[in-house]
């Protein structure tokens, strides 16, 4: 069981010098949701560097982890096992949530951090978020973003999880329409500098 400790901001905008480590695309729903614990499945196809796909169930849960009001810091622990094709498209067929489906961008940061800059699809398009995660929560509060990075979202409204339980008009009522033109415009400079299909 693996304690997950992340941080999630908006985009600024795109460095020239951006170094992308991998590219996947990530189809997912929850199949189970309570107080404490979600499940969710997903089917990850890795584009760059190489082809390959994967089907994982994860189960996420708060256990002894108390959140902040702000709950800036997204803390949880994970268990991932991996899942044969079948077995996915047998647990999609009960899923309790909306699809997500999302290309994930692996970038490599300072201080040897990875951001995993997600750009979403259908009834999400236009939201683009980044995350970094982190070995502890002291190095999680004293992360100083790259200055490509826009403000902090916290995870208490646009979680992925919340996401999947919101309509199109939902998510952007949480959000400003600035957030959205300008997260178009990354998406389109992205599809443009780099010769990825997203």
């Amino acid at each position: 069981m693996n304690k997950e400790i992340e941080r999630k901001f908006a985009v600024k905008y795109l460095p020239k010098d951006l170094k992308i480590e991998s590219i996947v695309y990530i189809k997912q729903a929850f199949i189970y949701r309570d107080k404490l614990t979600h499940i969710r499945i997903r089917n990850i196809k890795e584009i760059y560097p190489e082809n390959r796909q994967t089907y994982i169930y994860t189960v996420k849960t708060k256990g002894d982890i108390e959140y902040t009001n702000k709950y800036d810091i997204g803390r949880k622990y994970e268990i991932e096992n991996e899942i044969s094709n079948e077995e996915f498209e047998k647990l999609i067929k009960n899923k309790i949530s909306n699809i997500i489906e999302k290309t994930r961008v692996k970038i490599p940061i300072e201080n040897n951090l990875k951001a995993e800059m997600d750009i979403y699809y259908d009834y999400l398009e236009g939201f683009l978020t980044i995350e970094v995660e982190f070995l502890n929560e002291e190095i999680a509060n004293n992360f100083q973003k790259p200055d490509w990075f826009g403000e902090e979202l916290g995870y208490k409204t646009l979680s992925n999880g919340k996401l999947s339980q919101m309509t199109k008009e939902e998510w952007q009522e949480k959000v400003t329409k600035e957030f959205i033109e300008n997260n178009k415009i990354i998406i389109n400079q992205f599809k443009e500098n780099y010769n990825f299909k997203i």
